[in-house]
């Protein structure tokens, strides 16, 4: 059980401190319940963004992408920024067609997720696309060079989990709910 009655802190300041590429980073003054002072730091997103789950039959699509993080390609899902008046469902369509090159017919959402609560802003929104169809031709996307597609066999969801290039958190929450929600809802 969670403490609700508990009383936040108060913020007395928000300091802008820069631009670290999407972000913008924050210094909060703090000052808790019982007097004591903090300065917490944050990096606030511009956007929200959306991680997609492509289910193509009995395989999920995955990319292969540069991650600045590891220097190494890294396995994961189709994710992006959600653009200004777009709806995250929208948003999962067209990273989907930009990083994949498919359609969706469904949209489903999953689970929502903050990737820290410690230090960002940013929410991730997961959701699975289904009924897939192949796009005649990619629609340009943000991303540096082509994105390779690799197909995963759903019968060996809990292999990914331990794969050693698919090791993003966000990739592995994904997964998770995926794993639940295809055993609920679409394993017959």
């Amino acid at each position: 059980m969670t403490n609700s009655k508990r009383t936040k802190p108060q913020v007395k300041e928000i300091r802008p401190l820069g631009k670290l590429g999407m972000f913008r980073v924050q210094a909060l003054d703090l000052t808790f319940a019982n007097g004591q002072e903090r300065e917490y730091f944050r990096l606030a997103a511009k956007r929200d963004a959306v991680t997609v789950v492509a289910v193509d039959g009995n395989d999920l699509l995955l990319i292969e992408e540069f991650a600045g993080g590891t220097l190494e390609y890294e396995l994961g899902f189709v994710r992006g920024a959600i653009d200004e008046g777009e709806t995250y469902l929208q948003a999962g369509g067209r990273e989907l067609a930009e990083e994949a090159g498919y359609e969706a017919s469904s949209l489903t959402h999953l689970t929502t997720m903050y990737n820290s609560t410690g230090y960002q802003t940013a929410k991730m929104y997961v959701v699975v696309a289904t009924g897939l169809s192949a796009l005649a031709q990619r629609p340009e996307g943000d991303e540096p060079e082509p994105l390779e597609i690799v197909r995963w066999p759903l019968t060996k969801l809990d292999e990914l989990l331990t794969h050693p290039r698919f090791r993003d958190s966000r990739n592995l929450v994904a997964l998770y709910a995926f794993r639940d929600y295809y055993h609920q809802y679409m394993q017959s």
